[in-house]
Parts: structure tokens; C-alpha cells; sequence
């Protein structure tokens, strides 16, 4: 079992003042993923009864309080969930298989949930699904235009997710998200490791980033706490049947993958007190830019911190305590 130092730097513990009795229970499925575990974690402080569905138990958040079931959205005949769970959150595995080999995991899965007494669901789906290279404003309302099996995946589901909530009485949140940014204690026993570490490891242990993107590729910047509290939101507002809503969810701004490589060296640079060189092809043509419209989800949720410069300290404390328990474990063998 694994403690999660940055998780709970997110929050006090749990507030001896909620009544956990009066927060819906919360099945969170990919629930040990790079998003599902701070999650958890996030519900679980809040006052929810967390029950954590994968595939996978491990790694394992260190708080007694966050039940772990067996999930397997392939074979979901085969789930057993638990009762009185009134709201799953989907942070889904993702098929690449398009056209006739394409897994319609979701279609089964969402009557399984509702069938459990699942009344709420919030799938969260990628800004993606407006392409690969968006150019504009992007709005809510906007036609999906994804040109990759991962933007068209998440396109299919949010298709599934809309007729499971007019057929089965859903209220349903599809929660179109930038790219979300913050710690992950974990990280280091997964077998993709998130963008900003691998970048803040770069910075802390090579002294060098070297980024694969040109440095105009637009990013929007998700931070960890920003996105906990819009969920946060959505969770607390009156049910709806048979509702589905779309958010985008991001930062205030837009800011390109030159920018988050500044911002990663330059939190090296006070760790360790040296220089962090830059590298990244070449290009002719700066990458058009987008702003990802997220005034929906302000108006209903209102004000958050948006702090990446805090987001990246955590993760630098990730990295940094990765490489202390790898050395101890060295030193038992």
C-alpha cells in the first residue's frame, strides 16, 4: 500500500464537520488511473463514501475509507457493484479500435450502473473530440470533428452516454477536459508516465527537457484542483432526470508546450539551484492556437484557484520522493 503525500496536500484530511450521511455515495470506475486515484481521494475527504472500480487493484490509495471493487468494463456481466451507490464517475479506459472492431463498452456498462441504482453519471471525455489541431473559440455547441482514434473513442462514447440517459432516466455530465495537470504519487509505477513528470524529471535529473512538439502546439492546462472543484460542483447540484449536459473544462487561458517547459525548468532550477536547457524541433509555421470556452462551467460551479505554479511544486515533490523510495528500496536489497 502506497501513502499519497501530494493527495492529501490538495486538502486538510476530512472535514470533521461534513456529515458523510448527506454526500451521495460515488463509484469512481478507472479508479486507480492517473485521474480516478486523486479522485478518490478528493471525493473520499469530501465527505463521499468512495468505492474505487479497475481492472486493477493496485496502486492503492493509503485511506481506509475508499472501498475497491474488481471492474472490468469489458466484461461488465461479470461486475458485481456495490448497493447504494447513486453516482458514478467515468474516467473511462479508452478503445483505439474504430469502425466494426470498436468496443462499445459503454453501451453495456451504463445500464449495469443504472440497474445498481446509479442515478447521476459523469463521464469525462477530452477537448479533444473538436480535432486534433482545433483553431478558435471552442464552445460546448461546437460539431465534433476528431481526426484520431483517441478523439473519435471519446466522441463514440459521449454518443452512448447520451442515449443511456434518455433510456434509463439518467442525469448525465459529459465533461469535455484540457489537459489536466497535477501530482501523481503513483506515477512511477505506471507504465505511461503523465506529461508534466516526465518533463519534471527531466528538468530535476537531466538538467535537460527535450520536447517532441514543436513550441508554438497550443496546450490548455488543466490544474488538478480546478478540475476537483467543477466536480465538486456538478456533484452538489439537484438531479435531473433524463438530463445531459456538456462542459468544457480548462484553464483561464491557452498556453503552448514552450510555456509549460519554462515553467517545469524554472521549478527545477529553484530545486536544485542549476540551469535547464530547452530543446524542441525546429518549425516553419507556428501551430494556430485555440481558446477552449469554458464559461459554462464558471457560471454554475463560480470561481477556482487556477494555479499551475502550485500544481507543478506538487509534482515536483512527486518526483522528488519517487527517487528517495527507489534509493531506499535500493539500499534493502
Amino acid at each position: 500500500m502506497i501513502t499519497s503525500v501530494s493527495m492529501m496536500n490538495e486538502t486538510c484530511g476530512k472535514n470533521p464537520g461534513t456529515e458523510t450521511d448527506s454526500r451521495p455515495g460515488v463509484i469512481v470506475v478507472g479508479g486507480t488511473g492517473y485521474v480516478g486515484a486523486a479522485l478518490c481521494q478528493f471525493l473520499s475527504d469530501r465527505g463521499h463514501q468512495v468505492t474505487a472500480a479497475s481492472r486493477s487493484a493496485l496502486p492503492m490509495i493509503d485511506d481506509l475509507d475508499i472501498a475497491h471493487v474488481r471492474f472490468d468494463v469489458m466484461a461488465p456481466s461479470a461486475n458485481v457493484l456495490p448497493p447504494e451507490v447513486s453516482v458514478a464517475v467515468i474516467c473511462p479506459w479508452v478503445h483505439l479500435a474504430q469502425g466494426p472492431t470498436a468496443v462499445p463498452w459503454v453501451d453495456r456498462v451504463m445500464p449495469m450502473l443504472v440497474d445498481s441504482g446509479t442515478r447521476t453519471v459523469i463521464y469525462l471525455s477530452t477537448m479533444w473530440v473538436y480535432g486534433d489541431s482545433p483553431v478558435g473559440l471552442l464552445t460546448e455547441s461546437m460539431q465534433h470533428l476528431p481526426t484520431s482514434a483517441y478523439g473519435m473513442t471519446h466522441a463514440d462514447n459521449e454518443l452512448s452516454v447520451r442515449v443511456g440517459a434518455t433510456s434509463l432516466g439518467a442525469d448525465v455530465s459529459i465533461l469535455r477536459m484540457a489537459n489536466l495537470v497535477g501530482p501523481d504519487p503513483f506515477f512511477r509505477f505506471r507504465q505511461k508516465t503523465a506529461f508534466a513528470h516526465e518533463l519534471m524529471e527531466m528538468a530535476v535529473w537531466n538538467r535537460r527537457i527535450v520536447l517532441r512538439s514543436p513550441p508554438s502546439t497550443p496546450r490548455n492546462m488543466l490544474p488538478r484542483t480546478l478540475f476537483h472543484h467543477d466536480v465538486g460542483a456538478l456533484l452538489d447540484r439537484p438531479r435531473v432526470e433524463g438530463r445531459v449536459e456538456v462542459f468544457n473544462l480548462g484553464s483561464c487561458s491557452t498556453s503552448t508546450v514552450l510555456d509549460m517547459a519554462v515553467q517545469i525548468s524554472q521549478s527545477a532550477e529553484n530545486y536544485h539551484g542549476h540551469g535547464v536547457g530547452i530543446e524542441y524541433p525546429d518549425e516553419s509555421t507556428p501551430q494556430p492556437t485555440f481558446h477552449l470556452d469554458t464559461t459554462r462551467i464558471r457560471s454554475l460551479a463560480g470561481p477556482a484557484p487556477d494555479d499551475l505554479e502550485a500544481e507543478l511544486s506538487m509534482i515536483l515533490e512527486d518526483v522528488c520522493a519517487s527517487r528517495d523510495e527507489t534509493r531506499a528500496e535500493g539500499r534493502q536489497l
